[in-house]
Parts: structure tokens; sequence; C-alpha cells
């Protein structure tokens, strides 16, 4: 086990279903996460700012700030690096499996996914729903002995996750692009958010595009034609985001070698691995590492 799963293997929820939603309230292990590796969580993150102030890093490379009254949100797999934490921080946590956060969002989940990977809209104000969201939080989710309980936070969550689509639509964060809605036809969109989703879970994510194609049965050409229609990007544009992510977290949360990383990634060789990692970063792997660690 890392650093990073043991640590929050100790936190302990306010509410846990099924390991599949947890609620952590006053979750000021922050500090202690901003004092070691990266996270990177099989949970989709809102974290609510109730006090104080966090700057984090994501993906490895975009710096996000959050202030009091504002939400952070953070999909599943997403690297997460915390870099400040303000001493009068004062935090909860609800975390979601990506299997809930589907079956509860329905068809939203493409709002989500619009503002997390096309947009990358990880920061929302909540001012003027913070009575509701502070209603829900301690009357559902505190954990109280319902016969329905499940339920009551399922329905719940619904109406926190419904509250965040209409902000990140307000945002313009979830709204397609100019011109796109001719184009993307919901099965397209249906395609793209499932690569999306494979691609999250794959360990090995350098593989060529038809393998991704196979999986999702459908033809190499016609993925490329469903990412380029849905984000304007390239299936191997995704690909390569997912796979700087995977190391940036393997080079900062591990002592493992760089030839080591290169074979767990799924390259030929280290050679390979840092031309790779060059051409996406600007740096070589241990130029990053010992960035990362000379600002600890």
């Amino acid at each position: 086990m890392d650093k990073t799963s043991k640590l929050l293997a100790e936190m302990d929820p306010t509410l846990v279903i099924e390991n599949e939603v947890l609620f952590l309230d006053n979750v000021n292990e922050m500090e202690r996460l901003s004092a070691i590796a990266p996270v990177k969580m099989d949970y989709n993150a809102i974290v609510i700012c109730r006090h104080g102030r966090l700057m984090l890093e994501l993906g490895g490379s975009q710096q996000v700030k959050v202030a009091s009254g504002q939400l952070l949100l953070v999909p599943a797999q997403k690297l997460m690096q915390p870099m400040m934490v303000s001493t009068d921080i004062d935090v909860s946590a609800l975390l979601v499996s990506d299997r809930v956060f589907k079956l509860v969002l329905g068809a939203q989940i493409d709002i989500w996914n619009r503002a997390m990977y096309l947009h990358e809209t990880y920061v929302v104000d909540i001012q003027r729903w913070s009575e509701t969201l502070h209603s829900h939080a301690h009357s559902i989710f505190r954990g109280e002995k319902l016969e329905l309980f499940k339920e009551f936070v399922l329905a719940s969550l619904r109406i926190f996750l419904l509250i965040i689509c209409e902000e990140l639509l307000r945002l313009g964060g979830g709204q397609q692009a100019v011109g796109e809605g001719a184009e993307s036809c919901n099965r397209e969109k249906l395609l793209f958010n499932r690569f999306l989703e494979l691609l999250r879970h794959e360990r090995q994510k350098k593989q060529q595009v038809a393998y991704y194609a196979e999986r999702l049965c459908i033809t190499p050409k016609y993925l490329s034609t469903v990412c380029h229609n849905v984000s304007g990007k390239s299936p191997m544009h995704w690909i390569a985001d997912g796979v700087m992510e995977d190391s940036y977290a393997l080079l900062c949360n591990t002592d493992l070698t760089v030839k080591e990383i290169a074979h767990r990634l799924g390259f030929p060789n280290s050679s390979f691995f840092g031309q790779y990692f060059r051409a996406q970063a600007g740096v070589t792997p241990l130029m990053y590492r010992t960035k990362y660690r000379n600002r600890l």
C-alpha cells in the first residue's frame, strides 16, 4: 500500500455506504495530504470549503485555487496534489464511486463530463445554494439511522449533484460548444463518455486507438470521429493526458526507478518513456521528480 492509499484508509468517514459513497466531515486531513505525495482516488470528489483557502495542482500541471464558499470538483482518477492549505481551513468531502455517480445522475452525467474533461471547470461558487447544501449534508449525510437510509442518501445525493450541474451549466462548463450539437448525436456522447471511463480505469493507458475501439465494439476511425465531434480533440490526446497523469503520480508518489515506471506504464524501455515524457512535459522524468521533491 502506497502512502496515499494508507492515509485514505486511515480517514474516519461520517458516512459510508458500501464503500461507494463516503462523507467526510471536518476533513482537516488536507493538511496531512499536503505534506505527502499526490492523491489519485477511485472516487469522484466534491470538497466543500466552508472556511479558509486551498491551492491544489490537478493533473500534474494545472493550479486551482479554492476559497470559502466554493466547491472543488475532482473527477475519479484525477491526480490531485494539495500545494497550500491555510491554517484556518474547514472543509468536508463527499466521495462517490463512478458506478453510483452514473446511477444517480443518469443523463446529466454528460454535464459533469463536459465540465470536467472538456472545459476543466473544477471550482464553482455555492453561496446561493449554501443553506440547501448545508441542510442536506447535516440532516442526511451525518449517518442518522433510518429504515430507508440508503434511499434517502441517494435521493439527496441526486439533488446535491443536480445543484452542482446547474451551476456548471450557468458557468458554461457543461454546455456544448458552438456548432457542436449538429455534429454530435447522443450515441456519440455516450461512446465518448465510455471511452473516458475505459481510459480512467486502464492500468496501462499507452495503448493504440484500436485497443479502445475494439473494447467499444467500433472501428478506430469511428472512435476518432466521435472524439473530434464531441471534444474537438483526438483519442491520442486523451490517451496522452491519461499516460501523463499516471506518470506524474508514479514519479511523485513512489520510489520506483524511471525504468520501473516505464515498464509499469507499458513502454518498451526507459529511453522511449523519457522521450515521450519530455515531449509532453518539456522536462525529463528525473527533472520532474526532482522539481517536485524540491518544493516539498
